[in-house]
Protein backbone atom coordinates (compact mmCIF):
# COMPACT_ATOMS: atom_id res chain seq x y z
CA UNK A 1 0.00 0.00 0.00
CA UNK A 2 1.84 3.28 -0.98
CA UNK A 3 0.35 6.79 0.03
CA UNK A 4 1.41 9.86 -2.52
CA UNK A 5 1.67 13.00 -1.40
CA UNK A 6 2.58 15.90 -3.99
CA UNK A 7 3.40 19.20 -2.67
CA UNK A 8 3.91 22.60 -3.83
CA UNK A 9 5.42 25.48 -1.91
CA UNK A 10 3.03 24.01 1.43
CA UNK A 11 5.75 23.91 4.69
CA UNK A 12 3.14 25.56 6.35
CA UNK A 13 0.27 22.04 5.89
CA UNK A 14 2.78 19.42 5.02
CA UNK A 15 3.80 18.34 8.56
CA UNK A 16 0.38 17.88 9.61
CA UNK A 17 -0.65 16.17 6.30
CA UNK A 18 2.29 13.74 6.14
CA UNK A 19 1.32 13.16 10.70
CA UNK A 20 -2.32 12.23 9.50
CA UNK A 21 -0.74 9.46 7.85
CA UNK A 22 1.27 8.49 10.30
CA UNK A 23 -1.26 8.37 12.50
CA UNK A 24 -3.71 5.76 10.70
CA UNK A 25 -4.77 2.56 12.27
CA UNK A 26 -3.84 0.28 9.08
CA UNK A 27 -0.29 0.35 9.06
CA UNK A 28 1.17 -2.00 6.33
CA UNK A 29 1.73 1.35 4.13
CA UNK A 30 4.58 3.70 2.52
CA UNK A 31 4.85 7.52 2.46
CA UNK A 32 5.92 8.95 -1.03
CA UNK A 33 6.17 12.72 -1.27
CA UNK A 34 6.64 14.46 -4.70
CA UNK A 35 7.99 18.13 -4.13
CA UNK A 36 7.26 19.63 -7.35
CA UNK A 37 10.14 22.25 -7.55
CA UNK A 38 9.26 24.57 -3.94
CA UNK A 39 11.10 27.37 -3.24
CA UNK A 40 10.39 27.24 0.23
CA UNK A 41 11.15 25.34 3.29
CA UNK A 42 9.00 22.44 1.95
CA UNK A 43 12.06 19.86 1.95
CA UNK A 44 13.14 21.11 5.00
CA UNK A 45 10.18 19.74 7.07
CA UNK A 46 9.57 16.67 4.79
CA UNK A 47 12.80 15.41 5.59
CA UNK A 48 12.26 15.87 9.24
CA UNK A 49 10.29 12.67 8.92
CA UNK A 50 13.69 10.79 8.27
CA UNK A 51 13.15 7.16 6.45
CA UNK A 52 9.19 6.73 7.69
CA UNK A 53 8.89 9.34 4.61
CA UNK A 54 10.80 8.63 1.49
CA UNK A 55 10.81 12.15 -0.58
CA UNK A 56 11.73 13.31 -4.34
CA UNK A 57 12.03 16.89 -5.72
CA UNK A 58 11.26 17.68 -9.50
CA UNK A 59 11.37 20.96 -11.48
CA UNK A 60 7.98 22.21 -11.20
CA UNK A 61 5.32 20.65 -13.53
CA UNK A 62 2.04 20.90 -12.05
CA UNK A 63 0.16 18.84 -9.71
CA UNK A 64 -0.51 16.16 -11.99
CA UNK A 65 2.90 15.40 -12.88
CA UNK A 66 4.04 14.96 -8.85
CA UNK A 67 0.98 12.34 -8.50
CA UNK A 68 2.49 10.46 -12.04
CA UNK A 69 5.91 10.46 -10.54
CA UNK A 70 4.42 9.10 -7.22
CA UNK A 71 2.49 6.73 -8.85
CA UNK A 72 5.73 5.74 -10.82
CA UNK A 73 7.72 5.67 -7.70
CA UNK A 74 5.70 4.09 -5.18
CA UNK A 75 5.76 0.03 -4.70
CA UNK A 76 2.29 -0.87 -3.74
CA UNK A 77 -0.39 -2.75 -5.26
CA UNK A 78 -2.85 -0.22 -3.94
CA UNK A 79 -2.40 3.62 -3.86
CA UNK A 80 -3.93 6.54 -2.13
CA UNK A 81 -3.72 10.72 -2.81
CA UNK A 82 -3.05 12.99 -0.34
CA UNK A 83 -3.40 16.82 -1.44
CA UNK A 84 -0.40 18.48 1.33
CA UNK A 85 -3.29 20.57 3.06
CA UNK A 86 -6.07 18.27 3.25
CA UNK A 87 -6.04 15.78 7.09
CA UNK A 88 -6.84 12.28 6.95
CA UNK A 89 -8.96 10.55 9.93
CA UNK A 90 -6.69 7.73 12.05
CA UNK A 91 -9.45 5.64 10.23
CA UNK A 92 -9.08 6.01 6.57
CA UNK A 93 -7.10 3.17 5.22
CA UNK A 94 -8.25 0.33 7.38
CA UNK A 95 -11.80 1.40 5.99
CA UNK A 96 -10.83 1.40 2.73
CA UNK A 97 -8.28 -0.91 1.71
CA UNK A 98 -10.20 -4.11 2.78
CA UNK A 99 -12.62 -3.51 0.50
CA UNK A 100 -10.03 -3.53 -2.41
CA UNK A 101 -7.95 -6.58 -0.75
CA UNK A 102 -11.60 -8.75 -0.73
CA UNK A 103 -12.68 -7.76 -3.87
CA UNK A 104 -10.11 -8.35 -6.58
CA UNK A 105 -12.81 -6.73 -9.27
CA UNK A 106 -13.41 -3.30 -7.62
CA UNK A 107 -11.08 -0.40 -9.10
CA UNK A 108 -11.21 2.02 -6.52
CA UNK A 109 -12.93 3.18 -3.08
CA UNK A 110 -13.39 6.43 -2.13
CA UNK A 111 -14.95 8.51 0.78
CA UNK A 112 -16.97 11.16 2.13
CA UNK A 113 -15.20 14.18 3.77
CA UNK A 114 -15.93 17.72 5.88
CA UNK A 115 -14.72 21.26 4.98
CA UNK A 116 -13.34 23.51 6.97
CA UNK A 117 -11.67 27.10 6.82
CA UNK A 118 -9.41 27.34 9.51
CA UNK A 119 -11.29 26.29 12.70
CA UNK A 120 -14.73 26.67 11.17
CA UNK A 121 -16.59 23.68 9.76
CA UNK A 122 -18.08 24.76 6.57
CA UNK A 123 -19.77 21.36 6.13
CA UNK A 124 -19.77 18.02 7.96
CA UNK A 125 -20.49 15.81 5.07
CA UNK A 126 -19.79 17.30 1.34
CA UNK A 127 -21.87 14.15 0.11
CA UNK A 128 -25.26 14.82 1.70
CA UNK A 129 -26.70 16.31 -1.12
CA UNK A 130 -24.65 14.77 -4.27
CA UNK A 131 -25.92 11.72 -5.57
CA UNK A 132 -22.49 9.54 -4.74
CA UNK A 133 -23.12 5.96 -5.94
CA UNK A 134 -21.63 2.47 -5.82
CA UNK A 135 -20.98 -0.13 -8.47
CA UNK A 136 -20.64 0.85 -12.02
CA UNK A 137 -21.24 4.80 -11.88
CA UNK A 138 -19.78 6.22 -15.13
CA UNK A 139 -23.05 7.78 -16.10
CA UNK A 140 -24.06 9.18 -12.31
CA UNK A 141 -20.13 10.42 -12.35
CA UNK A 142 -20.66 12.04 -15.64
CA UNK A 143 -23.32 14.26 -13.76
CA UNK A 144 -22.00 15.26 -10.93
CA UNK A 145 -18.26 15.04 -9.13
CA UNK A 146 -18.83 13.29 -6.23
CA UNK A 147 -14.87 12.36 -6.02
CA UNK A 148 -12.28 13.93 -4.08
CA UNK A 149 -8.68 13.01 -5.13
CA UNK A 150 -7.37 12.60 -0.86
CA UNK A 151 -10.60 10.03 -0.36
CA UNK A 152 -9.38 7.41 -3.08
CA UNK A 153 -7.84 4.50 -2.93
CA UNK A 154 -7.50 2.51 -6.42
CA UNK A 155 -5.72 -0.83 -7.42
CA UNK A 156 -2.52 -0.55 -9.16
CA UNK A 157 -3.96 -2.73 -11.92
CA UNK A 158 -6.63 -0.03 -12.79
CA UNK A 159 -4.53 2.29 -13.40
CA UNK A 160 -2.50 0.09 -15.55
CA UNK A 161 -5.26 -0.31 -17.37
CA UNK A 162 -6.58 3.50 -17.95
CA UNK A 163 -3.56 5.36 -17.85
CA UNK A 164 -2.67 7.58 -14.83
CA UNK A 165 -3.00 11.75 -14.54
CA UNK A 166 -3.64 13.50 -17.81
CA UNK A 167 -1.24 16.29 -17.56
CA UNK A 168 -2.82 18.16 -20.22
CA UNK A 169 -5.61 19.53 -17.61
CA UNK A 170 -5.08 22.17 -15.23
CA UNK A 171 -7.94 21.36 -12.90
CA UNK A 172 -10.27 18.56 -14.10
CA UNK A 173 -7.26 15.81 -14.24
CA UNK A 174 -9.12 13.59 -11.17
CA UNK A 175 -12.22 13.67 -12.79
CA UNK A 176 -11.09 12.48 -16.05
CA UNK A 177 -8.99 10.13 -14.51
CA UNK A 178 -12.34 8.59 -12.50
CA UNK A 179 -14.27 8.76 -15.19
CA UNK A 180 -11.99 6.46 -17.23
CA UNK A 181 -11.99 4.20 -14.28
CA UNK A 182 -15.67 4.36 -13.72
CA UNK A 183 -15.99 3.62 -17.59
CA UNK A 184 -14.60 -0.32 -16.96
CA UNK A 185 -14.35 -0.71 -13.36
CA UNK A 186 -16.62 -1.31 -10.21
CA UNK A 187 -16.00 1.38 -7.60
CA UNK A 188 -16.93 1.76 -3.97
CA UNK A 189 -18.45 4.60 -1.79
CA UNK A 190 -17.47 4.13 2.16
CA UNK A 191 -20.41 6.55 3.37
CA UNK A 192 -17.98 8.20 5.68
CA UNK A 193 -16.16 11.26 6.50
CA UNK A 194 -12.73 10.11 6.35
CA UNK A 195 -10.80 13.25 5.60
CA UNK A 196 -10.80 16.51 5.78
CA UNK A 197 -10.43 19.49 3.08
CA UNK A 198 -8.57 22.53 4.55
CA UNK A 199 -10.16 25.67 2.31
CA UNK A 200 -8.44 28.76 2.79
CA UNK A 201 -11.20 31.03 0.93
CA UNK A 202 -14.09 29.04 2.56
CA UNK A 203 -15.17 27.42 -1.12
CA UNK A 204 -14.00 24.93 -3.31
CA UNK A 205 -14.50 26.71 -6.50
CA UNK A 206 -12.54 29.90 -7.42
CA UNK A 207 -12.84 30.72 -10.87
CA UNK A 208 -16.11 29.29 -12.60
CA UNK A 209 -15.70 30.27 -16.00
CA UNK A 210 -12.07 28.55 -16.12
CA UNK A 211 -13.44 25.65 -14.13
CA UNK A 212 -15.80 26.21 -17.07
CA UNK A 213 -13.44 25.99 -19.67
CA UNK A 214 -11.53 23.02 -18.11
CA UNK A 215 -14.55 21.04 -18.10
CA UNK A 216 -15.75 21.51 -21.40
CA UNK A 217 -12.14 19.87 -22.73
CA UNK A 218 -12.62 17.08 -19.89
CA UNK A 219 -16.28 15.77 -21.48
CA UNK A 220 -14.91 16.98 -25.10
CA UNK A 221 -11.86 14.11 -24.26
CA UNK A 222 -14.48 11.88 -23.04
CA UNK A 223 -16.06 11.88 -26.10
CA UNK A 224 -13.21 11.85 -28.04
CA UNK A 225 -11.71 8.88 -26.10
CA UNK A 226 -14.63 6.79 -25.21
CA UNK A 227 -16.02 5.35 -28.66
CA UNK A 228 -17.98 2.88 -27.10
CA UNK A 229 -20.07 4.82 -24.91
CA UNK A 230 -24.13 3.94 -24.24
CA UNK A 231 -26.89 6.01 -26.51
CA UNK A 232 -27.46 7.55 -22.54
CA UNK A 233 -24.04 8.28 -21.76
CA UNK A 234 -23.53 9.92 -24.99
CA UNK A 235 -26.37 12.04 -24.05
CA UNK A 236 -25.20 12.52 -20.67
CA UNK A 237 -22.08 14.10 -21.68
CA UNK A 238 -23.31 16.24 -24.29
CA UNK A 239 -25.22 17.56 -21.90
CA UNK A 240 -22.75 18.55 -19.45
CA UNK A 241 -21.23 19.69 -22.25
CA UNK A 242 -23.85 22.48 -22.88
CA UNK A 243 -24.06 23.29 -19.49
CA UNK A 244 -20.77 24.38 -19.28
CA UNK A 245 -20.52 26.03 -22.14
CA UNK A 246 -24.09 28.26 -21.20
CA UNK A 247 -21.55 28.93 -18.03
CA UNK A 248 -19.40 30.09 -20.26
CA UNK A 249 -21.41 32.30 -22.13
CA UNK A 250 -23.33 33.89 -19.39
CA UNK A 251 -19.90 34.88 -17.62
CA UNK A 252 -19.43 36.71 -21.19
CA UNK A 253 -22.63 37.93 -21.51
CA UNK A 254 -22.55 39.08 -17.69
CA UNK A 255 -19.77 41.43 -19.11
CA UNK A 256 -21.50 42.49 -22.20
CA UNK A 257 -19.52 40.77 -24.25
CA UNK A 258 -22.16 40.10 -26.11
CA UNK A 259 -20.72 38.65 -29.62
CA UNK A 260 -18.66 36.09 -27.67
CA UNK A 261 -21.38 35.62 -25.38
CA UNK A 262 -23.34 34.62 -28.56
CA UNK A 263 -21.02 32.07 -29.74
CA UNK A 264 -20.84 30.36 -26.25
CA UNK A 265 -24.80 29.63 -26.06
CA UNK A 266 -24.85 28.62 -29.98
CA UNK A 267 -22.28 26.01 -28.80
CA UNK A 268 -24.42 24.81 -26.03
CA UNK A 269 -27.37 24.49 -28.41
CA UNK A 270 -25.23 22.44 -30.78
CA UNK A 271 -24.83 19.78 -27.55
CA UNK A 272 -28.60 20.46 -26.55
CA UNK A 273 -31.03 22.49 -28.28
CA UNK A 274 -33.49 21.57 -25.91
CA UNK A 275 -32.05 23.94 -23.56
CA UNK A 276 -34.56 27.15 -22.82
CA UNK A 277 -31.89 29.10 -21.09
CA UNK A 278 -29.24 29.43 -23.95
CA UNK A 279 -32.48 30.13 -26.42
CA UNK A 280 -33.19 33.05 -24.32
CA UNK A 281 -29.89 34.00 -23.75
CA UNK A 282 -28.93 33.59 -27.19
CA UNK A 283 -31.68 35.56 -28.52
CA UNK A 284 -31.14 38.62 -25.33
CA UNK A 285 -27.55 39.21 -26.93
CA UNK A 286 -28.67 40.82 -29.57
CA UNK A 287 -30.82 43.24 -27.66
CA UNK A 288 -29.45 47.05 -27.26
CA UNK A 289 -26.61 46.45 -24.39
CA UNK A 290 -28.42 50.20 -23.27
CA UNK A 291 -31.50 48.11 -22.65
CA UNK A 292 -29.88 44.50 -20.84
CA UNK A 293 -28.04 47.61 -18.34
CA UNK A 294 -31.98 48.73 -17.43
CA UNK A 295 -33.52 45.62 -17.29
CA UNK A 296 -30.56 44.59 -14.74
CA UNK A 297 -30.62 47.49 -12.55
CA UNK A 298 -34.53 47.21 -11.83
CA UNK A 299 -33.43 43.41 -11.45
CA UNK A 300 -30.76 44.62 -8.79
CA UNK A 301 -33.61 46.86 -7.59
CA UNK A 302 -36.44 44.40 -7.18
CA UNK A 303 -34.61 41.06 -5.92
Amino acid sequence: MSVVIPTYNAAGTVKAAIESVLAQTYRDFEVVVIDDGSTDPTENVVREFGPRVRYFKQRNQGVSSARNAGIAQSRGEYLAFLDSDDLWLPEKLAEEVPLLEADPKLGLVYCDWAVVSGEIVLQNSYLKDLPAASGYVFDDLIQSGFILTSGVVVRRACLDDVGDFDKSLAIAQDYDLWLRISYKWRIQLVDQCLFTKRSLDGSLSSDLTKTALERIALFQKTLRDLPGMTTRSRRLVRRQLALNYWDVGYDRFDGFSFQEARKSFLTSLMYDWTSVKSLAYLAATYLPTSLVRAVRTVKRANP
